[in-house]
């Protein structure tokens, strides 16, 4: 249930399809609870219109527009796209359409469709002997607010198009997890798990995906109330397989109201909520830059230089691997040191970049700041 109502809330169709039922609503309002031209003020009256050919031209007349708009505008979102998959990296894709001012220009232009629709659909037909004296007004107020979305819609895409602002925007969204986790770290103690499992319940997964960031302050909790220990046995991020053991916990928890899918998911998408995520998105793009297909060192660069930043950021974090609210009943979840991934990444694009003495020469700058900050870190192309 909790992956699925992730996906509902990260899916492109949220946002628009609640903005369009709004307009749906508000048309239909209209209609239901119509007043007469009378009731207008004297100062609105040359936009009340209740003539039934022109309310009918008028709303084909917004309909056939804004749905140009649209269709072009939507093309342009999939060139983008296209653009970003061939250039960089397809995991470059839930970044740009996670973008909330699309989503809210598509609402909104769809709600506008969708608003002309039934007020075209209700003038058209034989049973209204009264129409809302402003819906047709309404409706061009909508098209008009269409067509300055449009413009700024134009801008919008115009930028998302620049690599460096894909690359600014996935390194915000990392450092955003970082903060976030670091409210998380309130909750961590030194302590070391017990090896001994012999005793321990198991839960198995049910289902083949990557594994999400737990919930850990819920699994805290639970933790305190069933006065046992959890243990999340594998990194998030991690490709879990069908029946492998997901959770261990120091005493049974089963119980008809208790449900780990909760807390812990298991999910198609790889989670963006983690910065380590985000850490080999930048890799892979700056391998892909590097390569002779692309042939753009200046990204590969200033992705060096992001995916630095964000591992001297991540190297603040205490590293925890224990948390609890008791400090005697703990959730134990695998941390990946900063070290191992800041080797993960250089070895990386090491093997794709080591015939570019520019590349080589900025590695070698990244691993002298990753070392100067504490990240211990040594590499063959130090030497």
């Amino acid at each position: 249930m909790l992956s699925i109502l992730r996906r509902i809330y990260n899916s492109i169709a949220l946002l628009p399809t609640g903005i369009a039922l709004f307009f749906a609503l508000a048309a239909i309002g209209q209609i239901l609870f119509s007043f007469e031209a009378t009731a207008v003020p004297d100062f609105l009256d040359g936009i009340v219109i209740e003539q039934k050919s022109a309310l009918q031209f008028i709303f084909a007349y917004i309909i056939g527009g804004i749905f140009t708009l649209t269709i072009f505008s939507y093309t342009m979102v999939m060139n983008v796209l296209n653009r970003s998959i061939s250039n960089y990296s397809p995991r470059l894709i839930p970044l740009i359409l996670a973008e909330r001012h699309h989503q809210l220009i598509l609402g909104f232009t769809s709600g506008t469709i969708i608003y002309s629709m039934i007020m075209s659909v209700a003038c058209s037909g034989n049973g209204m002997d009264q129409f809302p004296p402003l819906g047709a007004f309404m409706g061009v107020l909508f098209s008009i607010f269409c067509v300055f979305l449009f413009i700024y819609f134009i801008h919008s895409v115009s930028q998302s198009i620049h690599i460096n602002y894909i690359l600014r925007k996935s390194f915000d969204r990392s450092f955003s997890n970082l903060e976030k986790w670091k409210e998380t770290e309130c909750l961590g103690y030194e302590h070391q798990e017990t090896s001994d499992f012999k005793d321990w319940e198991v839960f198995k997964s049910s289902d083949c995906g990557y594994l999400q960031l737990p919930d850990i302050e819920s699994l805290a909790a639970l933790a305190e109330n069933k006065e046992c220990h959890i243990s999340i046995e594998h990194l998030p991020g991690v490709f879990v397989l069908r029946n492998e053991i997901l959770i261990r916990t120091s005493k049974s928890v089963k119980s008809k109201n208790h449900n780990f899918s909760k807390q812990v998911s298991i999910d198609a998408r790889v989670p963006l909520e983690l910065n380590e995520t985000e850490i080999k998105h930048l890799v892979e793009v700056g391998i892909k830059a590097a390569s002779p297909a692309i042939n753009d060192p200046g990204t590969s660069l200033t992705a060096i230089d992001y995916i630095t930043q964000l591992l001297i950021l991540r190297n603040e974090l205490k590293g925890y691997t224990s948390f609890s609210k008791n400090g005697k009943h703990f959730v134990h979840l695998p941390f990946l040191s900063t070290k191992e991934l800041s080797e993960y990444c250089f070895t990386e694009m090491w093997n794709y970049m080591n015939e570019d003495p520019i590349l080589i020469k900025s590695m070698k700058n990244a691993i002298h700041k990753l070392n100067l900050h504490g990240i211990d870190i040594s590499h063959r192309i130090l030497n």
